[in-house]
């Protein structure tokens, strides 16, 4: 009831918080058998909220058993959120796994749809980390105790461009099908041997999926040079989630194999020139978006500026509250978004609440319209805000003399020239 509830709701914070999410390979994802999506994990809260939104089919998920208060149990149980324990959290909460593990199975059994985050742990990494054996545990472990002729696990990567920074890019890319019937012939005959089999196969379904670094020490000029080669793609802001789009995942799939394959030489020379260029937009206090804005649509954005306004008053108190207690709570970068995302789930529907108490004296029974109109407002409010940036930086860059422009074009170009197919030096 209450997943049912939260899940329009929680698409449009998302869509809010996001600027772009891009979701590719659904039709993977068969409609009536049982399936296990095997997942990456880079943030703690944020991609179960992606995928509980932006599939079409209701998801389980399986969460760390500590981290459920008895208390509100009854949340995660209405939110399809089922605790699994481990041996640090004693053996007395693992001897719940079993039932839990049924559980599982009778989903399945049911045609059912698991998401396991297979990693095991959650990192904010634009990496692919060895794949635990709970999802193949538990494939198995339906075949064997359930009637079922098959247990599909499908690869999903969640690739964020960065989880915690607002109006940033996701990407949901969906794998092929691994059937779980095809390796159990090896399980039955040596157990060890068949989780490791279908394990790896499903590390190699899922590395593809994942902007993947291979080298740990190239991961943070990563990020800046995957931000510039998007700030290079032409998409449409509207409508904020599209399927079967797969230009954005290419182009950083593109880059990113293309960092993987250069030598040291060659990735010390590329690190030189991008500290160059980031310190030469710094001394003229300009963002490298600014040079390839994406449209917002001038006279649109000019005429919802009353609109906007409006939006921001609601919103604003909102996003400082929401942004104010994530950074006294915390401030790992997996645990940013979704703090933040809890405070507008919380906060938005109060602060519709208190504006229907303040105005229903003036407007009457208007108000009632007001949990439709004030998040329509914050979100154009929020469109409105990415224009207004845009538009300001290519004034920046406007005004800059022509000498500087062609030394940090220039700069730029011998920068990102190699991850692109059609330069010179790739």
């Amino acid at each position: 009831m209450l997943y049912s509830i939260l899940r329009p709701t929680t698409r449009i914070v998302l869509r809010g918080y996001y600027k772009k999410l891009f979701v590719n390979g659904q039709h993977h994802i068969p409609k009536n058998q049982p399936v296990i999506l095997a997942v990456n994990h880079p943030s703690a809260f944020t991609e179960p909220c992606v995928l509980a939104t932006h599939l079409e089919r209701e998801l389980h998920f399986l969460i760390r058993g500590d981290v459920i208060n008895p208390k509100v149990k009854w949340f995660f149980d209405q939110t399809n959120q089922l605790p699994i324990y481990r041996f640090r959290d004693g053996f007395s909460s693992m001897r719940q796994n079993e039932k839990q593990f049924s559980y599982c199975f009778d989903l399945l059994a049911e045609s059912g749809c698991i998401v396991i985050f297979a990693e095991g742990s959650t990192k904010h990494i634009k990496q692919t980390r060895p794949i635990q054996k709970g999802a193949a545990r538990i494939a198995f472990g339906a075949l064997q105790n359930r009637d079922i002729e098959d247990v599909l696990i499908v690869p999903v990567g969640v690739n964020f461009q960065s989880s915690p920074r607002p109006r940033s890019i996701v990407a949901v890319e969906i794998g092929q099908p691994i059937s779980t019937r095809q390796f159990y012939p090896l399980y039955e005959a040596e157990e060890r041997k068949g989780l490791n089999a279908i394990t790896q196969e499903i590390f190699n379904g899922l590395k593809p999926q994942m902007v993947h670094i291979e080298d740990n020490a190239r991961l943070a000029p990563a990020d800046d040079l995957l931000l510039f080669a998007a700030h290079d793609l032409n998409y449409k802001t509207l409508p904020v989630a599209e399927y079967g789009h797969d230009v954005y995942f290419n182009r950083m799939d593109g880059v990113a194999r293309s960092i993987n394959q250069m030598n040291a030489t060659d990735w010390e020379n590329k690190q030189e020139q991008l500290e160059e260029y980031v310190k030469l937009l710094d001394s003229h206090q300009l963002s490298d978006a600014g040079m390839n804005p994406v449209e917002h649509g001038g006279l649109s954005w000019l005429l919802l500026t009353p609109l906007a306004i409006i939006g921001w008053i609601f919103l604003g108190p909102i996003y400082w509250i929401a942004f104010s207690i994530q950074k006294r709570l915390n401030q790992k970068a997996e645990y940013i978004s979704g703090f933040r995302m809890a405070g507008f789930l919380l906060l938005v529907p109060v602060f519709i609440i208190l504006w229907m108490v303040l105005f229903g004296a003036v407007w009457g029974w208007w108000v009632l319209i007001f949990p439709l109109v004030l998040p329509l407002l914050s979100l154009i409010g929020v469109w409105w805000l990415d224009g207004f940036q845009t538009w300001k930086q290519s004034m920046k860059w406007s005004r800059l003399p022509s000498k500087h422009r062609e030394q940090i074009l220039d700069l730029r170009e011998r920068l990102m020239a190699p991850f692109y197919d059609d330069s010179p030096n790739s």
